[in-house]
């Protein structure tokens, strides 16, 4: 895995916490004594552990303006070794590098919200509900835990700025999303925005409740923690990448991704999570019809076949030509 150097912060953990069961909370602040970035909302960093390279963390701080960033992380069972890491080798005082915050994951315009957080999906919607909650904006947080017991971020939703906007659903006494449909969702309206973080299964589960009760498809925005079209067969026809107007050609063979052909050319690209969930390869294109298998552009990008990410789609068109 490579990035490009440009962006990278070097931070130092203030503090690191147990923030409910199976999850650590970081506090990260940057090394000089420096404000690090403002950001809005949905934002995520990635985290580079050594030997493993980044990953993706979305922000939860309380404030935006750059004192320090949070994120939390939980204990994976099926880890590839990041938050196996982070549990068990960070401590405070380390030094570390992230990334400026990118966001793919922004809030969309709208009169209210409905935010619907599965698990550890809390991290986003969390930051985007204090923002709120400080606008005045109206808004509905439903948080879907195994155990409320055990949930994350606790003291902080149960704060009197969100209390009342909260409602926390506990799938060990039958009130998970699949049992229990909240009113707001059955009542459709046109002013309202739905936003969602979770598992596949749970933003599946979403989409289908809000077909069966007429909400529009672009009322939904939501981020997952992973690419279902990554099980797809990642192969497909051959096709060549231009670099520019009359530049460097190179071929991309059936099980070859195209940031892999760059990579062993030498060419300089910003590379992350692999899984098209992170956004840090969109690459503008500037001739030729992308086949996007990411699930980081919007159906409205997709569709204008400007922008491709590099790391999991492909073409369909003969030859693609990038903006590199």
């Amino acid at each position: 895995m490579t990035m490009k150097d440009a962006g990278l912060i070097p931070v130092t953990i203030k503090t690191a916490d147990i923030n409910g069961v199976g999850n650590i909370s970081l506090q990260l602040i940057a090394q000089q004594g420096n404000l690090l970035p403002a950001y809005l909302p949905g934002a995520h960093i990635d985290v580079f552990i050594p030997d493993l390279g980044p990953r993706q963390y979305s922000l939860c701080s309380e404030n935006s303006r750059g004192e320090y960033y949070e994120i939390c992380v939980k204990l994976a069972e099926n880890s590839t070794g990041g938050s196996h890491f982070i549990h068990h080798h960070f401590s405070p005082g380390d030094n570390l590098t992230i990334s400026a915050p990118r966001n793919h994951f922004p809030l969309p315009q709208a009169g209210r919200y409905l935010l619907f957080a599965g698990g550890i999906g809390i991290t986003p919607l969390l930051a985007m509900a204090e923002h709120m909650a400080q606008q005045k904006i109206e808004f509905e947080l439903h948080y879907y835990v195994s155990d409320s017991e055990k949930a994350a971020f606790l003291p902080r939703l149960t704060a009197p700025a969100l209390a009342r906007h909260v409602f926390l659903h506990d799938s060990s006494a039958n009130d998970s999303l699949r049992n229990n449909t909240p009113l707001s969702l059955c009542q459709p309206d046109e002013n309202t925005q739905v936003l969602a973080c979770g598992p596949d299964g749970f933003i599946q589960r979403l989409n289908d409740i809000m077909q069966t009760h007429h909400w529009q498809e672009n009322q939904l925005s939501f981020e997952r923690f992973s690419n279902a079209n990554l099980n797809n067969d990642a192969g497909g026809q051959a096709f060549h990448i231009q670099l520019g107007t009359g530049g460097q050609r190179y071929l991309v063979g059936p099980h070859q991704t195209i940031a892999e052909v760059l990579l062993s050319a030498g060419v300089d690209i910003m590379l992350s999570c692999e899984q098209g969930i992170c956004g840090s390869c969109i690459t503008d294109v500037i001739d030729g019809i992308p086949d996007h298998r990411d699930c980081v552009l919007t159906e409205e990008e997709k569709a204008e076949n400007t922008q491709i990410t590099l790391c999991c789609s492909r073409s369909q068109s003969p030859v693609l030509v990038l903006d590199l």
